[in-house]
């Protein structure tokens, strides 16, 4: 694989989620369970849960960014291809926050 480009993507990932406040996956959230109990915890869908705890989360105060590290697995980008996932969460999160509902999302992620 191409590990320092998976190190280029945590990168602009965790930037992305500095600049909107809004996690996905491949990161961690950690939140108090006041916090997740008001916002209903995770919706019931089977994509972009994470968005939308994350939207639903904002709401409630503005995320605090830490700067530890988290080890997740890079296995889906390696086999996807990099670009390739890249451009698929694109396309994904724009039509969800367009609107399309995660279920006909999931279709497409699988």
């Amino acid at each position: 694989g191409r590990p320092w480009m998976l190190r280029v993507v945590a990168a602009m990932m965790n930037l992305r989620s500095r600049l909107t406040g809004i996690a996905t996956g491949d990161q961690a959230m950690f939140m108090t369970r006041a916090a997740f109990d008001a916002v209903e915890g995770f919706p019931e869908q089977p994509l972009m849960e994470d968005v939308e705890l994350s939207r639903r989360l904002l709401a409630l105060s503005a995320p605090a960014c830490v700067h530890h590290k988290v080890r997740t697995s890079g296995r889906r980008w390696e086999t996807r291809g990099v670009w390739r996932t890249i451009a698929l969460m694109w396309r994904l999160r724009w039509a969800y926050w367009r609107g399309t509902p995660a279920d006909e999302l999931a279709r497409y992620y699988r």
